[in-house]
This record gives structure tokens, sequence and C-alpha cells, in this order.
């Protein structure tokens, strides 16, 4: 007991709880899960955002029977759903690619979700999916980055 007849050990308890709950809080991105999905059976990963309004399909190099990308690949597509449907695409090499689509609106199965704070790799390939959107980047650091109140590409 304290001088005033307080037990001592629950204002320690409580700071040592407080600053456990503040470790947790403060997750960095050096600590995101790294997520690997398995290829479906023509080759390709498939995956989509926890919100389901983006999907992305990765192509590794060669080609599936079903694609070949015209630079033999590996090639990395993403479809973002609403509020209007585009196509973001990510080659082997150069810049990334806008396509504003109408009427195209197939996009992925939601077997494979990368969660919020989660990262997956594949081939030259890197994207990470956070709150705010998905940013997806080539080694070279060229990528886009796409949420449904925008999207950029370089």
């Amino acid at each position: 007991m304290g001088i005033w007849g307080i037990d001592m050990r629950i204002p320690a308890l409580v700071t040592l709880g407080f600053a456990s709950a503040l470790s947790l809080a403060s997750v960095s991105p050096a600590r995101a899960a790294d997520r690997s999905f398995m290829p479906d059976e023509n080759g390709q990963i498939v995956f989509v955002t926890p919100s389901r309004n983006i999907g992305c399909t990765y192509i590794p190099k060669g080609g599936t029977e079903m694609y070949k990308p015209d630079d033999g690949g590996p090639e990395l597509g993403c479809d973002r759903i609403e509020p209007k449907y585009i196509r973001l695409i990510l080659s082997a090499s150069g810049k990334a690619f806008i396509f504003e689509m109408e009427g195209d609106t197939a996009c992925c199965n939601d077997v494979n979700v990368l969660n919020y704070g989660d990262r997956w790799k594949a081939g030259p390939f890197t994207c990470m999916s956070d709150e705010s959107g998905l940013t997806c980047r080539r080694k070279d650091g060229h990528g886009f980055f796409a949420s449904r109140n925008k999207y950029t590409a370089d």
C-alpha cells in the first residue's frame, strides 16, 4: 500500500496496459504481413482487396494457355469497379497504363483477399493493400495506385 492507502500496483498496471496498447497501435509498414496465393488452374494468380472493389490478376513470364502478354510477361492487371470501371496494367517494362473501360465489369474471384496492411509479391511486382487503396510497383519503381476516389499510373 502507498502513503494514502492506495494500492500502487494499480497505476503501474494501467501505465503498462496503456504502453502496450500504444505499441500495438503503431504497427509499421515494415511489419506488414507478406501474403502469397497459389496460381489457379490457368497458372495465374488472382486476388482482391477487402472492399472487393479492386481485383488483380498476375500473369507469369511466358503467359498462360489462355493469355500471353505481348512482351512475354510477366504482367499485373488490376480492375477497379466503382465508381467508374478502369483497368491498370503493369507490364515487364515501361510505365503503367490506365484503360477506362465501358461495360467490361468482369473481375476477379474473391477467394484470395489481400487484407489491409498486407503485401503481395510475385515476379518483379509488389502490391500493398491499405484502407486508402492499393499500390502496386515493379522493382524499377513504375507502378500504379487505385482507390474508389482516385487512380494514378507512372
